[in-house]
């Protein structure tokens, strides 16, 4: 039988980043009843709370509202237009456009990547279709959430 012989190396630590992100307001910021060619928008703070710099990805989780099924909601969803752009005084950028198109294509769309502690707006604009004036798009309606997901972007 063999002797054997160990010593120990003590109290390393090993700890990630913290990553975290909040907004201002988490409720409603559009509601609307669309007519022909009208715009409804709203705006929303989003604060790099974290200590790593982060990546920001939104989406608009949408589905029917109560008594439309989910085809019907989605010719509405294929017919609304969307906006989005982001401006930070924190980091001394001006409104600019980081997405332009159907409301059912805002899936994971790199807004942002956010400095750590930095506050940024992101403004959404959403638009009723000016060439569907027919009854296609009469009685049918959707609701949203605007979901925002950060990713650490720190090496």
């Amino acid at each position: 039988m063999a002797f054997t012989f160990s010593q120990t190396n003590q109290a390393n630590t090993l700890e990630t980043y913290n990553l975290s992100i909040s907004i201002n307001p988490d409720t409603a910021i559009i509601t609307k009843v669309f007519e022909v060619g009208e715009v409804a928008a709203g705006t929303v703070a989003v604060v790099n709370n974290g200590d790593v710099s982060a990546g920001v990805f939104l989406t608009a989780d949408w589905g029917p509202s109560p008594g439309v099924d989910d085809r019907l909601a989605s010719l509405l969803a294929n017919a609304l237009a969307v906006s989005v752009f982001v401006s930070s005084d924190d980091e001394a950028l001006a409104d600019t456009a980081v997405f332009g198109g159907r409301f059912m294509d805002l899936v994971d769309i790199s807004i942002h990547n956010f400095d750590a502690t930095s506050v940024s707006d992101v403004k959404i604009s959403v638009y009723g279709p000016v060439d569907r004036t027919g009854p296609t798009l009469l009685g049918k309606g959707i609701v949203s959430d605007f979901v925002f997901v950060a990713v650490s972007t720190s090496a």
